[in-house]
C-alpha cells in the first residue's frame, strides 16, 4: 500500500475522504481530515477513531476483527463502512508509522464511473494481463532476495511495484476525469517537463527542451502525468539513442509539442490510439495516450498527432483560451 505520510502530505488535496490518524496512549486518534471526509463523516481532529461507528455501520473483515482492533493491532487493511446517508464506502487502512496512519475513503455509491467511451471489459482485461507481469517480476526476484539478500533484487521489486503504481493512476485518471483537477496559476511547463522525465526510465535517449516555454493555468500534477505518459509513449516504442523534444506551437495558438524520432504513428491509426486498450504493436497497456487524451480534455484542450520531418511522432496539445 503507499506511505501514509504521502497521503498525509496530500490531504487537502485528495479527491476521495481521507482521515489522519495516530496511536494515542494506544487509542487510534484522528489528527486531521480533509473537506471530502467532513462531507461524508463527522468525525473531528481530537476525537477517537472509534467516531466513526456512531456514523458508519462497520461490516467485519474476513477475519473477524473490527476497524479499532486492526487498527490498535497496527494492521493494514481494507473493509467495509456504510451508512444510511451518506452511502458505503470501502475503507483502506493504512497501519500508522512513527507519525501516524492514514485511512482513505472510496466511495461504492458515488463512485465516478466510466467514460461511455471507455469499454470496461477490454480495460479490465488489459490491466489484469499487464498487472501479471509485474507481480511476477516482484515474486521472483523477492524470492531470490530471501536467499541472497542482494540489493539489485530489492531495486527490481520497487520497480515492479512503481510499475502497478502507474496502471492504478492511469485507471482512476480514466475513471474521475475532471473530478479530480486541482488546477493552479502560472505552472511553468519547462519545469513540468523536466519533474515528468526524470521519473520515466529513459535509457539512452535524450530530452530537448525547444524555444521559450511559459506557464499556464493546469492542474500540475495531471500536467506531469500527462507528459510522463508522452515521455513513455515515445521512449517504449522508439529506437535506443533517440531524442524527445518539448517546444511551443509556432502556428499562432497556445500549446506544446511533444516529438521523437521513432516510428511515428500511422495516419490511419492517429485516432485509435486515443481509445482506452488500444495499442498499434500490441506492447503496454493502450492506456498512456489515452490518459493524455482525457486528461487534455479535462482541461477543455484539445489534442492531434502529426509526423515529424523525420517520420517520427509529434503529438500537440492546445490549451484553452484561457490558459
Amino acid at each position: 500500500m503507499s506511505d501514509p505520510s504521502a497521503l498525509r502530505i496530500s490531504l487537502a488535496s485528495h479527491p476521495d475522504p481521507v482521515l489522519a490518524y495516530e496511536l494515542r496512549d494506544g487509542v487510534p486518534t484522528v489528527t486531521a481530515t480533509n473537506d471530502a471526509f467532513d462531507a461524508a463523516a463527522g468525525v473531528d481532529p481530537g476525537e477517537p477513531v472509534s467516531a466513526l461507528f456512531e456514523r458508519f455501520d462497520a461490516v467485519k473483515s474476513p477475519n473477524g476483527e473490527t476497524l479499532k482492533e486492526q487498527l490498535r493491532a497496527g494492521e493494514a487493511v481494507e473493509l467495509l463502512l456504510e451508512t444510511a446517508d451518506a452511502g458505503q464506502y470501502v475503507a483502506h487502512v493504512f497501519a500508522p508509522d512513527a507519525d501516524g496512519g492514514a485511512i482513505v475513503f472510496t466511495s461504492r455509491d458515488h463512485a465516478a464511473p466510466f467514460p461511455d467511451d471507455v469499454d470496461v471489459g477490454q480495460v479490465a482485461s488489459v490491466i489484469s494481463h499487464d498487472l501479471r507481469n509485474p507481480l511476477d517480476v516482484a515474486g521472483a526476484h523477492l524470492e531470490a532476495a530471501r536467499e541472497t539478500g542482494a540489493d539489485e533484487h530489492f531495486d527490481a521489486i520497487d520497480a515492479a511495484h512503481d510499475r502497478m503504481e502507474r496502471i492504478v493512476q492511469d485507471v482512476l485518471t480514466l475513471a474521475r476525469g475532471e473530478a479530480a483537477l486541482n488546477p493552479e496559476h502560472g505552472v511553468s511547463v519547462r519545469e513540468t517537463a523536466e519533474c515528468a522525465w526524470q521519473t520515466v526510465e529513459t535509457e539512452t535517449w535524450t530530452f530537448q527542451l525547444d524555444g521559450s516555454l511559459s506557464t499556464v493555468k493546469v492542474d500540475p500534477d495531471r500536467f506531469q502525468r500527462l507528459f510522463e505518459n508522452l515521455f513513455r509513449n515515445s521512449t517504449e516504442h522508439g529506437p535506443e539513442g533517440g531524442t524527445v523534444r518539448v517546444g511551443t506551437l509556432t502556428d499562432g495558438t497556445a500549446g506544446v509539442f511533444v516529438a521523437d524520432d521513432g516510428p511515428g504513428i500511422p495516419a490511419a491509426e492517429r485516432d485509435a490510439v486515443f481509445r482506452p486498450g488500444y495499442t498499434v504493436d500490441g506492447g503496454g497497456t493502450g492506456l498512456g495516450l489515452a490518459i493524455v487524451d482525457r486528461i487534455a480534455e479535462a482541461h477543455g484542450w484539445t489534442v492531434s498527432i502529426a509526423e515529424t520531418d523525420r517520420g517520427g511522432t509529434r503529438i500537440e496539445i492546445r490549451f484553452d483560451a484561457e490558459a
